[in-house]
């Protein structure tokens, strides 16, 4: 007894967003096995969390990440997509365009929140007394920023020093 798995399809909104190009290849689920469906469950996974509009710092902690997973090239990408009968760079391609078109946006919050864990991490791994409190001061006033200041959407991505550090 052969047990077909469905793939569960992502919702028209996420389709639309990243363009009827790549959801075409998204859905198509020929000669797929078992193994596959699960792989690409973990890449529609991290799209979707790409798509994250909450700015608290666990919801801007997994856009943040998942988008830097996207756009790295990192070995680790290409591998997933290739199990999840994917082209990484297709992926890659398909998500920067629903940037650059904006229909995924970051805002400044979401960078903040980025930038408060690279420097939290920097912290934990410091020994240096001295730098360990430089790093606290600048991620108080990160945090800071991140709580107070008043939410932009208008944030490029591409050039944010934040995404880059």
């Amino acid at each position: 007894m052969v047990i077909r798995h469905q793939f569960q399809p992502p919702s028209t909104d996420f389709l639309k967003k990243l363009g009827y190009r790549f959801s075409r290849t998204l859905l198509n689920h020929d000669n797929m096995q078992s193994e596959n469906y699960l792989w690409r469950a973990v890449v529609v996974n991290a799209l979707e969390d790409t798509m994250i509009i909450r700015d608290d710092r666990k919801s801007a902690t997994l856009k943040t990440n998942a988008h830097l997973w996207i756009i790295n090239n990192c070995k680790d990408f290409d591998r997933v997509c290739g199990w999840a009968m994917l082209d990484s760079e297709q992926v890659s391609n398909a998500y920067k365009k629903a940037v650059d078109s904006k229909q995924i946006i970051f805002s400044n919050r979401h960078l903040y929140w980025l930038k408060y864990n690279f420097l939290f991490k920097k912290f934990k791994s410091n020994i240096d007394s001295r730098m360990k409190r430089n790093i606290k001061k600048e991620m108080r006033d990160v945090k800071r920023a991140a709580l107070y200041e008043e939410v932009s959407y208008d944030v490029n991505v591409h050039n944010s020093p934040a995404l880059t550090d």
